[in-house]
């Protein structure tokens, strides 16, 4: 039961950014081949080399770099809501690509080495097994460590906050919603808004209503939606898929990917990523 409800920490989900997962992988690779390159991990015999033995080790220091990248292009599109992205789904994902890359190292045996044995399967377990040894330290040590640092900083920083009501600079009670159906424009009134969702070309706005809540789901971005209740400076986009009244807010708990917030007549809870929190806090405390 521990193990299962380990791995079913969340966890951030790093690849919707490519630019920031291009330098990730730069430094994974300069890592990788520095490691190699000092320490020699792994037996070598020099006489089967067809090429320098540094050029060797930046091969497979470099290569996992596109297979890395574009495998994560794909789980990116497949990746509909990080939010619900986990320590098990990170080590698993990871895992394949290990997987991949140690194949990958296999096919190119015979660039690099003149062994007449390249195309057994003793070399091919063998360079799997050589790249798992490596992102063990990856998976085993690196992903955990991270997961406790992140917990540390967002649940401390949960502790810290005073919910407090946000003025609002506009003295309306409600807003007209113009959806790009004409059929689907109504009026909000702001003070019973809960939240907004994005749900594909639609969004979901829930309101309260007495001790109860209610969902009304039109064609409209949350973009859109944004620019619509911009003059309301207590709604406020928590997460690229979320708009949220913060003065619904009940409680704030901290995780690996930032917070999760609780809304009075409202059970499930509603994720502030890591790139909103400081201006979450500003506007609480």
């Amino acid at each position: 039961m521990q193990i299962h409800n380990y791995f079913n920490q969340l966890y951030p989900f790093y690849y919707r950014n490519r630019k920031n997962l291009f330098i990730i992988l730069l430094l994974f690779s300069f890592i990788s081949f520095l490691f190699s390159y000092l320490f020699q991990p792994f037996e070598v015999n020099i006489a089967e080399h067809k090429i320098n033995s540094n050029f060797i080790l930046l091969i497979h220091a470099f290569i996992p770099l596109p297979i890395v990248y574009i495998y994560f292009w794909f789980v990116n599109k497949n990746v509909k809501n990080e939010t619900s992205w986990t320590i098990g789904k990170e080590i698993f994902h990871l895992s394949i690509v290990l997987l991949l890359i140690g194949i990958s190292d296999f096919l190119i045996r015979d660039f690099i080495y003149t062994n007449p044995d390249n195309w057994s399967f003793k070399y091919f377990f063998e360079e799997i097994r050589n790249t798992f040894l490596v992102g063990v330290l990856l998976l085993l040590i690196i992903l955990p460590l991270n997961l406790q640092r992140l917990l540390k900083i967002y649940q401390k920083r949960a502790t810290k906050l005073n919910i407090k009501k946000v003025s609002n600079s506009q003295n309306l009670d409600s807003v007209y919603i113009n959806s790009s159906i004409n059929s689907e424009n109504f009026n909000l009134h702001i003070h019973s808004f809960l939240f907004a969702k994005v749900d594909g070309n639609y969004a979901e706005i829930y309101t309260k209503s007495k001790n109860n809540f209610n969902k009304k789901l039109i064609r409209l971005s949350l973009k859109e939606l944004e620019v619509q209740l911009k003059d309301f400076n207590f709604i406020f986009k928590t997460h690229r898929s979320y708009l949220v009244n913060l003065n619904q807010i009940k409680t704030v708990n901290g995780n690996a990917q930032g917070y999760k917030i609780k809304l009075h007549n409202f059970t499930s809870e509603i994720p502030v990523s890591r790139s909103k929190i400081k201006e979450f806090d500003s506007l609480l405390t």
